[in-house]
């Protein structure tokens, strides 16, 4: 049987409809810089320019909470807003947190020491905070976080200088980090998985790619590899501009390809790269995955 994200309850037509409808009544005032892949705002009102980002890491909280992997948990949370912040040419400073729990416990204070501890890893810090107690919203043992955070901007990737040619480089993923959990979710319970029988830890946290940083005067364009997959990053990338692309085989991918048609994988999970960028150089970190093409298909092969 071959699972679909749908048949997991996400819908990501409606979604995207949704994020349209945002966009549609949102009042964009004129101290913001327009930027074309929309992992991040940049605010203009301020010496260097700021960028903001918030972001959380869905239904895999519930594995962390079950198996108590926080270290990973707190990974997961600074990565998602970390890596969408430098995806504008920011570098993330600041951190606050969202924990919305049934009540204030022992997993709630293991979180966020563990927050604590990764973010100063990444030179960022927690500033500011909530956490709201409601035992009549969430379960017994269930909590949901969220992270918002602020980076200097220290350059205004040209996307418009994209060519045909251009090489398209990926960083490596440490996992699924923090996509698609309500289908794998759903596969593990159904097919009966202990994810202790797996090959490769399914729980790792999300990889926070801030070496890239140091390179960023050689990139053109870059994409957090997250919602929608690695189909949906490549066109946040690229803007209308194709790509051939090959695929290498990783192996919780070959993994999560026995549940799903490749079709889907494509558009929900990161294929094994956590991150990808445009460059006409050579001499970056990652592998060069593909190139940018004339025409506007996105083509990929595993």
């Amino acid at each position: 049987m071959k699972y679909t994200y749908k048949d997991a309850g996400v819908d990501v037509k409606k979604g995207d409809e949704f994020a349209r409808e945002i966009k549609r009544n949102a009042i964009i005032p004129e101290w913001i810089i327009k930027e074309p892949t929309g992992y991040a705002t940049i605010l203009n009102f301020t010496t260097p320019k700021i960028a903001v980002t918030a972001d959380g890491i869905g239904t895999k909280i519930l594995l962390h909470i079950e198996f108590q992997t926080w270290n990973d948990a707190a990974k997961d949370l600074i990565a998602m807003n970390y890596n969408d912040l430098i995806c504008v040419g920011a570098r993330p400073k600041a951190f606050l947190d969202y924990l919305g729990v049934h009540s204030i416990d022992g997993n709630s204070k293991e979180f966020v020491k563990a927050l604590i501890v990764e973010l100063e890893k990444h030179d960022m810090y927690l500033v500011a905070g909530e956490t709201a107690e409601m035992p009549d919203l969430y379960q017994e043992n269930h909590m949901d976080v969220a992270g918002f955070a602020i980076g200097e901007v220290i350059k205004l990737f040209e996307h418009e200088k994209i060519k045909p040619g251009d090489y398209i480089f990926a960083l490596d993923a440490s996992g699924f980090h923090s996509n698609g959990w309500s289908l794998i979710r759903k596969i593990l319970r159904k097919e009966n998985i202990n994810i202790n029988d797996l090959p490769f830890n399914l729980l790792e946290g999300t990889r926070i790619y801030s070496n890239i940083i140091e390179h960023f005067d050689k990139i053109k364009a870059m994409a957090h590899v997250t919602g929608g997959g690695i189909l949906r990053a490549l066109r946040r990338l690229l803007n209308g501009r194709g790509c051939n692309v090959n695929l290498e085989r990783k192996d919780f991918v070959d993994w999560i390809l026995k549940y799903v048609e490749f079709s889907e994988a494509i558009s929900t999970f990161n294929m094994g790269y956590g991150l990808i960028y445009v460059s006409n150089s050579k001499d970056l970190p990652g592998k060069i995955i593909g190139k940018v093409t004339e025409d506007e298909n996105l083509n990929l092969i595993l």
